[in-house]
């Protein structure tokens, strides 16, 4: 069937600026932009068009992100409008407005080419409707490319220009030295910090051992304060922060640059050689082949297992005992990284130990009559909860776009009542800020509709699927391998918690099961528990069948 003609464009306004931008320059604010383009369109409409054709209507698309790529929402909602036929002419200030990579613009001209969109760039008197503006629109574009890579390039000379004269390029500040006036100033102090973590990496052969050393002493990082008077720096060492400061050739003297290394006018800290043998150590150390631990090893907690004391996850860690046995252990990853402080040494748990445990007390439960009932309700409840959050979103959007509609009608007539006063800018300018709110409101209820409908479009929940899961448990659990029971053990348990302390080797392990039903058993028990009849002392929380509990 032949298309129906139409007799008049609708067409998209794109205005952008990137948060590097001012927005009081004339081209790159986003007002100057809008108008730019509205009186574009009119001058279209008073000398007839474009091919005959008026310019009817026009929608507003607009990004406060860079344009070095085409991930922004404005262009996203720009591409599904043209697919849906809603855009016959995109209207831009300048071509770099929509994208500063040649490949990325040439990638939405050709989308848009496909769904019969034109563009034009108003500033740059470019049509693509007609073949010499769509060969000098790919021509600028080429420039504003090459203009973009001549200022980063320049950036990067003027950087390297600056390290050949032995001075500070800029950045964080590093520990062991002050900054004035562009030049790196020894500091007496920091410096001995330097050599002290250079000589313990030497001592401990490990970034992360180091850090931790170094923050059990109550060491800390550089700490500064910027021009503005704000303080930065100050934290805790991390392995990553020790690497930085063990290969940094600022310490012996020099900057490296681009693969290159350059003299500095600034006193070195650490001698040549002691800089040498630590570099020879931590290739060394980097060339030892790094097993996946946590696929590599029996535990079956990993990703729910974490420390209650910092709410940090815990990792997996082996050890090998004198006859080459190898033991594994939950550890808290902040104690790991950091080290033992203040309040905070969470002990390190057994693997066998406590996935035993968790697996006991789920063949417990799996016992209990109510749990597939209950099961059931928390999807169900989990599913009206969710239905409620989202009509409440719906009703907050629809009384804000009513209030909006009626700010958009008090401010029309102001417009109107003032139409050749000095006032007639900031009203249009109040109006169109309105208009863009209200768009984006209605943008918004359309998605949240959306999502109600397929909430409440749901199929319901298998019963005998989740049935079947629960009967087979414990011999799915005992005849599989360590993947299997990972996603067996994550069908039931949400999560599990530590608050076993180190230093008093006592605490209490929470389990958080689906529907929110929690158990809670004492470490000394625990540890100490052979078989399943001995957790009669472990406490639960929850009623069974209840709705949101199992």
């Amino acid at each position: 069937m032949p298309q129906k003609k139409k007799n008049s464009i609708k067409a998209a306004i794109y205005i952008r600026v990137s948060t590097v931008e001012q927005s009081d320059n004339d081209f790159s604010s986003l007002d100057g932009q809008l108008n730019q383009c509205k009186t574009w369109i009119d001058q279209k409409n008073i000398l007839g068009g474009i091919d005959g054709k008026q310019i009817a209507n026009y929608e507003i698309y607009k990004d406060t992100k860079s344009g070095k790529d085409l991930n922004r929402p404005g262009i996203e909602r720009l591409i599904k409008d043209a697919k849906n036929g809603k855009i016959d002419l995109l209207v831009v200030t300048k071509i770099d407005r929509v994208s500063r990579s040649l490949q990325d613009f040439l990638s939405l001209i050709a989308e848009l080419e496909k769904n019969d969109v034109n563009i034009a760039v108003v500033t740059q008197e470019i049509d693509t409707s007609s073949p010499a503006g769509k060969a000098l629109q790919r021509m600028l574009l080429v420039f504003a490319e090459f203009e973009r890579d001549m200022v980063s390039e320049r950036t990067k000379e003027k950087r390297l220009e600056t390290i050949k004269a032995g001075l500070w390029p800029g950045g964080f500040q590093i520990l062991g030295y002050d900054l004035e006036d562009q030049k790196l100033i020894l500091n007496e102090n920091e410096a001995e910090l330097v050599n002290n973590i250079y000589n313990r990496y030497l001592k401990i052969k490990s970034a992360s051992k180091v850090a931790k050393s170094l923050n059990k002493d109550n060491f800390r990082n550089k700490q500064w304060i910027t021009k503005k008077g704000n303080s930065r720096g100050g934290g805790k060492f991390h392995k990553k922060s020790v690497l930085t400061i063990l290969k940094n050739h600022i310490y012996i003297g020099k900057y490296e640059f681009d693969g290159e290394v350059y003299d500095g006018k600034h006193e070195q800290i650490i001698d040549e050689a002691l800089f040498d043998q630590v570099q020879a150590l931590i290739n060394q150390n980097s060339a030892k082949p790094k097993s996946n631990i946590s696929s590599d090893t029996p535990a079956v907690l990993t990703n729910i297992c974490t420390c209650g004391f910092c709410r940090n996850g815990m990792t997996v860690s082996g050890t090998t005992n004198r006859h080459n046995k190898k033991y594994y252990y939950y550890k808290c990853t902040q104690k790991n990284n950091e080290g033992i402080s203040e309040g905070h040494n969470p002990k390190d748990l057994p693997v066998q130990t406590l996935d035993n445990f968790v697996y006991r007390t789920l063949v417990l439960l799996l016992k209990e009559p109510e749990l597939l009932k209950a099961m059931k309700k928390r999807i169900k409840y989990e599913g009206a909860d969710r239905i409620k959050e989202i009509q409440k979103s719906i009703t907050q959007c629809q009384n804000l776009l009513k209030s909006k509609n009626k700010d958009k009608t008090n401010t029309l007539k102001l417009l109107t009542d003032n139409a050749s006063t000095s006032l007639k800018e900031t009203y249009q300018s109040q109006l169109e800020s309105i208009v863009l709110e209200i768009e984006e409101r209605e943008n918004e209820v359309e998605f949240l509709n959306e999502q109600l409908l397929k909430l409440k479009n749901q199929s319901p929940v298998n019963t005998s699927e989740y049935k079947k899961v629960l009967q087979d448990f414990a011999n799915r659990y005992q005849g599989n391998d360590v993947e299997i029971k990972r996603d067996l053990t994550k069908v039931l348990v949400k999560n599990v918690e530590s608050f076993v302390n180190q230093d008093t080797n006592d605490g209490t392990i929470e389990i958080q099961y689906i529907a929110d039903k929690r158990l809670e058993g004492d470490w000394k028990e625990i540890k100490d528990t052979k078989n399943a009849n001995s957790l009669s002392k472990v406490r639960t929380f929850g009623t069974l069948g209840s709705p949101g509990r199992i």
